[in-house]
């Protein structure tokens, strides 16, 4: 999948000069340009998107399927983790045990630079009501933990997970359900509530309406719209509802998404929002996951 498949639609029809509301500079020139093959967008905007693709990073697009039996080895939302005997469980602040959010077994990744080829990185967070997230400090792993187990580690894994079948059951978690993952390489256009996106493209938006005040609207739509970054994914640009808790924060800049979930039928992170866990590159080429961070919003 190409960086703007999902911009291959049929230009917006204009509407006669008489219809279109009276300017108090020019009318912004909304005539379709060919950025590449099979891609238009309005020509007012073409600086924009050039810049957006210069940005493009590569990702993998995660589907999640509801699925009733996934097998431990499986990459999945919500399903039993594959651990090594004896392994202690995570638990939360409170002693409770936490929810599996996620298993990403990286066999079955398309590569991804700094990605590892193998062994099982998974994500756990708590049931409690902010669904683990420590607003005061992103990093600290209590209510939340990121593990990773080399194919060796879990050479003897753990099989009876009867003790977990009511933290999964209970429904306090935004998973709705066990759910089987597929994984499609592609290349991410980002969105516009990305820091990077926000200084860069942000400025140049700031421009156009203040040349076409009366058109702001419509031109603020447009690029939002389309450059949204949602979904679930590993790598590329994470989406947020609110803002982005890296932006002017130097210490967080560096660091990269690990793993966006995002809301949809059968997840719902609040009020249809996104979690997003991230990583510093040094700390992942380590697989050092102590010091992810994790957060998540909504509207």
């Amino acid at each position: 999948m190409g960086l703007f498949d999902f911009l291959k639609r049929k230009p917006t029809p204009q509407a006669p000069a008489s219809q279109k509301p009276a300017s108090r500079g020019h009318v912004p020139d909304m005539t379709p340009v060919e950025l590449e093959p099979g891609l238009t967008v309005p020509a007012v905007l073409l600086d924009i998107f050039r810049t957006a693709k210069e940005m493009q990073l590569p990702y993998i697009k995660i589907t999640a399927q509801p699925q009733g039996d996934i097998s431990l080895h499986q990459s999945s939302f919500g399903n039993y983790p594959c651990i090594p005997g004896g392994f202690a469980y995570p638990t939360d602040s409170e002693g409770k045990l936490m929810y599996p959010l996620a298993q990403l077994n990286c066999r079955d990744l398309p590569a991804l630079p700094g990605y590892p080829p193998s062994g099982y990185l998974q994500f756990y967070i708590s049931t409690n009501d902010t669904y683990g997230i420590n607003f005061d400090n992103l990093r600290e792993q209590k209510d939340f933990r990121v593990h990773y187990f080399t194919e060796e580690e879990v050479k003897e894994y753990q099989t009876d997970f009867s003790f977990l079948d009511q933290v999964i059951a209970v429904g306090e978690s935004p998973v709705d359900g066990p759910h089987a993952l597929s994984f499609e390489s592609g290349t991410d256009h980002g969105n516009m509530i990305d820091y990077r996106f926000s200084k860069r493209i942000r400025p140049m938006l700031d421009r156009l309406a203040g040349e076409y005040p009366e058109y702001e609207d419509e031109l603020n739509e447009y690029v939002y719209d389309t450059l949204s970054g949602n979904g679930h994914k590993a790598g590329g640009y994470a989406c947020f509802t609110q803002d982005d808790p890296r932006s002017d924060e130097p210490e967080l800049e560096d660091y990269i998404l690990l793993l966006q979930v995002d809301s949809d039928d059968h997840i719902m992170w609040g009020d249809v929002g996104v979690a997003n866990f991230f990583i510093h590159p040094d700390d992942l080429a380590r697989l050092d996951f102590s010091r992810v961070m994790y957060t998540w919003d909504c509207s």
